[in-house]
């Protein structure tokens, strides 16, 4: 488990899937199409090699959890700090000390997370290389940008009225508190796309994922659990694809199918599903509904703040070298994560954290309390695809298990 999945506890705690959390929308799926005849393999390989760097799309992204529809409150909301408590707007304590260096967890982060855990939401998507990247989050009478061309990123949420410009190190100045491990999966890496100085904790919505990012996530542990199959050809945003099915041979899982759209003349993943075990529609459904294969203009990754917008800036500064450290583990340290321990194998796996990974007033934010039940054991969230167990003592456990399997994990313990 890399640090970056870890930085997303306690919602997104679970094997891939959860990192993924929203979309199902009115997506350009038709009937079945003909092309070349691929074994799952082959598809599997078709999909590892693709080497798509330069695109522009829209991305429909909804969840089907059985989960009440709450807003994407977002970070600065007028709804955040009612919602999430009195520390939402703020992280700082007394000793003037940020407590969201310390913890994650944040209310900016949850409040983000629970909005696309229940709602569905379109997104736009710009790439040209690893130097030039634009998502623009289209939410209800407002839009939310994350602008990265060359050294600066920009983010600005149009409900606030807020911006913030971020100069990054300068080429061959990596830092590893920007490096964005979930992206960098050995079996479909494509060093064009994944660029390690993108801030993924910067975005307006640091959720919104791609089918290629929940791809490479979903891929990245196949083992002999997973059964690997084909489904009939199809059509997603006008263009042929392979459906590669990933099925789990356990019933110990509350997954049951995940569905890959992969596309038949270049490998790049279209289209990812998730359905529950028992169930015949996707929980989870995120793909594009129109894709371009040609370079962005220019223009599409510069950014003027529009008039009367509120802007902060920041530098990130080059990471520095401990006197007698040599080697690619010379980087500085960063802020310790909480320390994650996995029982069970494969799609039956349980993430467990330990006591005050969760802090404690966040089960008793309303916005968190809605979807939250008393369990026993502490307090539960329990969807269609996952189950995430908190405790009295701000331990977490999550996985795509029953809730029983995670009681009887903490039980163990």
């Amino acid at each position: 488990m890399t640090r970056q999945w870890i930085r997303w506890m306690p919602a997104a705690a679970m094997p891939a899937v959860i990192a993924a959390a929203v979309l199902a929308g009115p997506l350009q799926v038709s009937s079945t199409v003909d092309l070349p005849h691929r074994t799952p393999q082959q598809v599997l390989a078709l999909m590892a090699g693709n080497t798509v760097h330069q695109l522009s799309g829209t991305v429909q992204e909804s969840a089907r959890l059985g989960l009440p529809q709450l807003p994407d409150l977002g970070p600065g909301s007028p709804g955040q700090r009612a919602s999430l408590g009195p520390g939402a707007s703020s992280g700082a304590t007394a000793g003037g000390t940020s407590a969201v260096a310390r913890n994650p967890l944040k209310a900016a982060t949850i409040s983000q997370l629970l909005g696309f855990l229940t709602g569905p939401h379109t997104v736009r998507v710009y790439l040209d290389g690893a130097g030039r990247q634009r998502v623009q989050v289209l939410d209800k009478l407002a839009e939310r940008d994350l602008i990265h061309n060359g050294t600066t990123v920009w983010t600005y949420n149009s409900a606030t009225n807020k911006a913030t410009e971020t100069t990054l190190p300068g080429p061959g100045m990596r830092n590893p508190r920007l490096h964005n491990a979930k992206l960098h999966n050995p079996k479909l890496h494509n060093p064009k796309l994944h660029n390690p100085k993108l801030p993924r904790a910067l975005a307006p919505g640091a959720f919104e994922q791609t089918p290629s990012a929940l791809a490479a996530e979903l891929v990245k542990g196949l083992d002999p659990t997973t059964q690997l199959s084909l489904g009939p050809n199809t059509k997603v945003a006008k263009r042929g694809a392979y459906e590669l099915q990933l099925i789990p041979r356990t019933t110990k899982t509350l997954i049951g199918k995940v569905t890959i759209a992969v596309d038949a003349a270049t490998g790049l993943p279209l289209r990812v599903t998730v359905t529950a075990r028992g169930q015949d529609s996707a929980a989870v459904d995120i793909g594009f509904s129109t894709l371009d294969l040609a370079a962005p203009p220019a223009s599409t990754f510069m950014f003027t703040p529009p008039p009367g917008t509120s802007v902060t800036r920041k530098t990130v500064p080059a990471p520095k070298l401990h006197p007698h450290a040599v080697g690619p583990r010379a980087h500085a340290r960063t802020h310790a994560a909480p320390k994650v321990d996995t029982s069970g194998t494969g799609w039956a796996a349980i993430t467990e954290a330990p006591a005050g990974t969760v802090p404690s007033d966040l089960t008793a934010a309303p916005a968190v309390a809605r979807l939250l039940q008393p369990v026993p054991g502490g307090h539960a969230l329990s969807t269609a695809l996952f189950t995430v167990l908190i405790t009295p003592g701000g331990a977490l456990y999550a996985g795509a298990v029953p809730l029983a399997a995670l009681e009887q994990a903490a039980a163990a313990r």
